[in-house]
């Protein structure tokens, strides 16, 4: 095998990694904004911005730490870099939903449009998110 083609297979295996744990996160994620929406009765709409904080204080420390120690295996990176990378995808994430939420074109039950914007925003972010994390939080100096 070349050098080249053991970096792709690497990468390809990290990608699967955060996918993995990218899903905890969206689930982790779920679980809170559906508590949150639950209780308050709120579904869509600006509000989300403020339900997204809150979950991602949850998120962003199991984040870290697994793929810290399972994806990129790598004792570079720090939470700091890492959560100013995944509070920037958060903000955009609840622009999405929030945007998503508010013009429910298919006409939805709130709840169900509600996941499932956050389930489309997660992916299209996520992608964004492990590019950022593997070339900037947790690059191997080597590279």
């Amino acid at each position: 095998m070349t050098l080249k083609t053991i970096k792709t297979h690497q990468t390809l295996i990290e990608l699967v990694k955060y996918g993995l744990i990218g899903g905890s996160n969206v689930l982790i994620n779920l679980i809170i904004l559906n508590v949150l929406s639950y209780l308050t009765g709120i579904y869509s709409g600006p509000t989300m911005y403020i339900f997204y904080g809150i979950s991602f204080v949850v998120y962003s420390i199991n984040g870290y730490f697994w793929n810290k120690k399972f994806t990129f295996s790598s004792n570079n990176g720090s939470y700091f870099k890492y959560a100013s990378i995944l509070g920037i995808s958060t903000f955009l994430n609840s622009t999405l939903c929030t945007i998503f939420t508010t013009f429910n074109i298919f006409n939805f039950q709130e709840i169900l449009w509600m996941n499932i914007s956050i389930i489309l925003s997660s992916i299209t972010v996520g992608i964004l998110t492990f590019i950022l994390n593997k070339c900037f939080v947790f690059r191997n100096r080597t590279e």
